[in-house]
């Protein structure tokens, strides 16, 4: 009906001007929206039947409205934000975090209020009553709040604007100029409502030209059914009875093979639905489908589906810029910032493609690499002078460092603890993002160039505002702005188009399928407001809810009675839980069954969908079962060093020790800003070294004495990490907690002859091999105690001492004492763990065997290893639990995936 329309429309034109043509350009019409422009247009060429014509002036009623002069100075949204920011900021009404959100809500029924010519009384006395009189209720504080708020700031908001008019007020004036000033014919074609502003325009107009309004009808038989569903009259029949009579008076349905609805029982289902019947109606030959969008999960979901398919989507419905790359770059820059550049924030942003963007990608790999390297060694730190100490600690770290040096520069723009205005606080972020290469990179994309606009457009609207803001402030504005603009791309003309309702109007569609038509989104929550119920805003005359479902159902009846073919899709199932359709989709539903024992779901989209796959490429081959891997080295491959960890590691697991050690896949430490029990355990050794260094000797000094120093030095090694670890205090706790007795432990051990020799010894040793080869042994020795002519090997234990119990009771299964006697050399009178956390107390776990004894055999078996490494002996995966509950090798080396004989 609504080509209908365009068609009437250019015939009324043409017969009404026709001593003007063929130069119509005296005469205006107002359309919905330009896509219909461009359609009249078309339809007056046709019908005219003139070699040339001129058109009248086909546009909005707003682009109409703003071609006038308005001689008061307008006053930019942005700006009118930034002042009632100001205002509601001084009245302390609110936490500061929330103000932009109300200021948002505040001005838009500021707008309302202007658009819908409600004025306000000049007294809050008087407003008050107002407000009281339409919530029919007793004056309370909320209420008086209410009042107070919204009259107060409207008032100050006028006086501080010093004359300018915001948009909605320049609009109105506008509208003014646009009555006194009618040039010639209007026609109205199609609009679906007028505020009184626009209404009193009209009417004005009315006076001074010809002005003819063309709406469509209302009238035919998918109307008619329509509204037998969705009657108007709150006080119509029963639904049955409704149902009879237009069964009694249509005696087929004006909607069978024109509407369907369809349930999916998932996201997925309702995405593949929705490319299946687009790809269905292109491959009919229909050259303009719509999707109307209500949920952008389901759209994003077959939006891919679709370019799988190889069929471009062009969206009008966009996406918010802040869900962009470019915004997020922006915004996580800012975030570090206020957030003192936390590690995690600093790692993002050096990872990035559009910061350091004048450097090559090498260079930016390296720089992120580097830091985080330096991370997983040493640990986080705390702002960007901690970071940079981290960096020093490496060998290579020229990119790192120059890249956090370019974020301190960048960083010195945006002072955090400056209050600035917010055309200040933009021009600083454009300088930082200069300072960062992040400018010129924004430029090359396609949402990073409407980012930069809307910052130079805010920046210019915001140059006349004084408020000064913090900023903390000025970022939760700035992601206030880029939530509120919508990125839509406009590079891509196609056949498919993603759309709104609204959109939809005096369009001409071949199909249109309506996605995520469920109950919570169509028609969704449209008009509800944070300031007054729906009785104040109709006492007020202001649009209420009831109002926006009124208009979004006539769009929806105008699109199903005009395109002639329409799906309705909406997940019946989510969470497990049922989703019903769209109310008026089931009142339809339940009306075409009554009357034609029909419920118009679509039984042909669900037959199709297993058939609608994309097809696959031919499948491979499957690969072979899973083999117990057994890789073997050529004898170059054979490492020439291995540290006792490693040994351990090899004697454990072959496979583990080949996949770590000379594949080199060693999992990447994890960056914890917490201390961990390797991090602790560290932090012991370094102070138990530094005691023994100051008190080689303890006997004769009084234990106090010894305990204080030993808790100085504890304090000393934990400040750093405090610094930047609050919860390492219970770490330090739990250390100092021993010291009263690891302090009695060793005045026993030198009762006992024993004393200290040193302590954190790098130690290696070097063994001949069969074929002229040579394998070295390395490790670093805790501590070395000597008695007369013989020596004691102690490696220090934070863990539990069940299981050093264990070791030290089986050299041959944990060959870490045997292996540190070896480094040690000869006349090692002990090898013994020294449990560190025991119950109230400190434990020297002994080796149970002889120390040279257990070196000698320790010796023996490496060096026969490693021979039979050098003739490419294989490297099996032993799939022993105690080796692979932690390994971290178990997703290489397939253990779970092992045949069962194997395991």
């Amino acid at each position: 009906m609504q080509p209908d329309l365009i068609s009437q429309t250019a015939q009324r034109i043409l017969a009404q001007l026709a001593g003007d043509l063929p130069d119509l350009s005296r005469a205006c019409v107002l359309v919905p929206n330009f896509h219909a422009a461009r359609r009249l247009e078309q339809a007056l060429a046709v019908q005219c039947g003139l070699p040339y014509l001129i058109p009248p002036r086909i546009t909005t009623f707003p682009a109409l409205a703003a071609t006038l002069p308005v001689t008061a100075a307008l006053l930019p949204d942005s700006r009118r934000a930034a002042l009632l920011y100001q205002a509601l900021k001084a009245s302390r009404h609110f936490d500061s975090a929330d103000l932009w959100g109300v200021c948002d809500e505040l001005l838009r029924l500021f707008d309302e209020l202007t658009l819908h010519a409600v004025q306000l009384p000049d007294s809050l006395a008087a407003f008050t009553e107002q407000l009281r009189a339409a919530y029919q209720a007793r004056r309370g504080r909320g209420l008086d709040f209410e009042a107070r708020l919204i009259h107060e700031l409207w008032y100050a908001l006028a006086a501080d604007a010093h004359g300018a008019q915001d948009v909605t007020a320049h609009y109105t004036l506008q509208l003014a100029a646009l009555a006194e000033t009618a040039a010639g014919p209007l026609f109205v074609v199609g609009l679906p409502g007028y505020s009184p502003l626009e209404q009193t325009c009209l009417d004005r107009y009315a006076e001074r030209q010809p002005l003819v309004y063309l709406t469509p009808k209302t009238h035919g038989a998918v109307l008619d059914a329509l509204s037998t569903a969705w009657p108007a009259d709150a006080h119509a029949p029963p639904i049955k009875q409704r149902a009879h009579a237009l069964r009694h008076t249509q005696s087929t349905s004006p909607l069978t093979g024109r509407l369907a609805c369809f349930g999916a029982v998932s996201l997925e289902q309702e995405a593949q639905a929705c490319a299946t019947q687009v790809r269905l109606w292109l491959a009919e030959g229909k050259q303009r489908i719509a999707v109307i969008v209500q949920d952008r999960l389901s759209a994003r979901r077959a939006r891919a589906l679709l370019e799988r398919a190889q069929v471009l989507v062009a969206d009008e419905t966009g996406w918010t810029l802040a869900t962009t790359a470019a915004s997020t770059v922006l915004m996580r820059w800012l975030e570090a910032l206020t957030g003192g550049f936390r590690f995690e924030d600093v790692l993002d942003l050096l990872k990035s493609p559009y910061l350091l963007a004048d450097q090559d990608a090498v260079t930016r790999g390296q720089a992120a690499w580097q830091l985080e390297s330096a991370l997983r060694r040493h640990g986080p730190a705390a702002g960007l002078n901690g970071l940079k100490t981290r960096v020093r600690n490496l060998a290579e770290h020229s990119a790192a460092l120059g890249a956090l040096e370019r974020l301190q520069q960048a960083a010195a723009v945006l002072p955090p603890r400056t209050e600035l205005t917010l055309a200040d606080w933009l021009a600083r972020l454009a300088n930082s993002l200069n300072a960062l290469g992040a400018h010129e990179r924004l430029l090359h994309d396609a949402a990073g160039q409407q980012v930069l606009a809307l910052l130079a457009r805010r920046e210019h609207e915001l140059l006349p505002d004084s408020g000064r803001f913090q900023l903390a402030e000025f970022r939760r504005w700035l992601a206030g702005e880029l939530e509120r603009a919508v990125f839509v791309d406009t590079g891509i003309d196609s056949p498919v188009v993603f759309t709104h309702l609204a959109a939809t109007r005096l369009r001409d569609f071949d199909a249109a399928l309506i996605l995520g038509a469920d109950a919570a989104r169509l028609p969704g929550n449209a008009g509800a407001s944070v300031f007054f119920n729906q009785r104040v805003r109709r006492e007020l005359g202001l649009p209420t809810q009831d109002d926006s479902l009124r208009q979004t159902q006539y769009d929806l009846v105008q699109l199903i009675a005009n395109v002639a073919h329409i799906r309705v899709l909406w997940r019946a199932w989510q969470d497990g839980e049922r989703n019903p359709v769209s109310p008026w989709f089931e009142r339809l539903q339940t009306l075409h069954q009554l009357a034609w024992n029909d419920d118009l779901a679509d039984t042909r989209l669900t037959a199709l969908l297993p058939h609608a796959q994309l097809a696959a490429p031919a499948p491979a081959p499957l690969p072979a079962p899973t083999q117990l891997p057994r890789p073997a080295l050529d004898s170059a491959q054979v490492p020439a060093r291995i540290s006792v960890s490693a040994y351990n590691s090899l004697l454990a697991c072959p496979y583990q020790y080949f996949s770590r050690q000379v594949l080199r896949l060693n999992a990447l430490d994890e960056i914890s800003s917490e201390l961990a029990k390797a991090d602790y355990g560290q932090l012991v050794h370094a102070i138990l070294h530094r005691f023994h260094q100051t008190h080689p000797v303890v006997t004769g000094t009084p234990p106090e004495t010894l305990a204080a120093d030993l808790l100085r030095f504890t304090e000393e090694a934990f400040a750093p990490v405090l610094a930047d670890d609050y919860f390492a205090h219970a770490w330090q706790h739990r250390w100092a907690a021993q010291i009263p007795h690891y302090v009695a432990w060793q005045l026993a051990r030198e009762q006992e002859g024993w004393r200290w020799q040193a302590g954190e010894i790098d130690a290696t040793k070097t063994f001949d091999l069969d074929n002229g080869q040579h394998i070295t042994l390395y490790g670093r020795l805790d501590r070395v105690d000597s008695l007369q002519a013989s020596r004691a090997v102690l490696d220090y234990k934070t863990g539990g001492t069940a299981g050093l119990k264990d070791k030290a009771r089986n050299p041959g299964e944990d060959t870490q004492l045997p292996a540190y006697a070896l480094l040690l050399g000869e006349d090692v009178g002990q090898a013994a763990f020294v449990a560190l956390d025991g119950e109230q107390k400190i434990e020297t776990l002994a080796l149970e065997a002889e120390p040279d004894a257990a070196a000698d055999a320790t010796r023996e078996r490496l060096v026969r290893i490693f021979e039979q490494l050098h003739t490419s002996v294989p490297l099996p995966a032993h799939g022993a639990d105690s080796a692979c509950q932690w390994c971290e090798m178990r997703g290489l080396c397939r253990k779970d995936y092992w045949p069962e004989a194997q395991s």
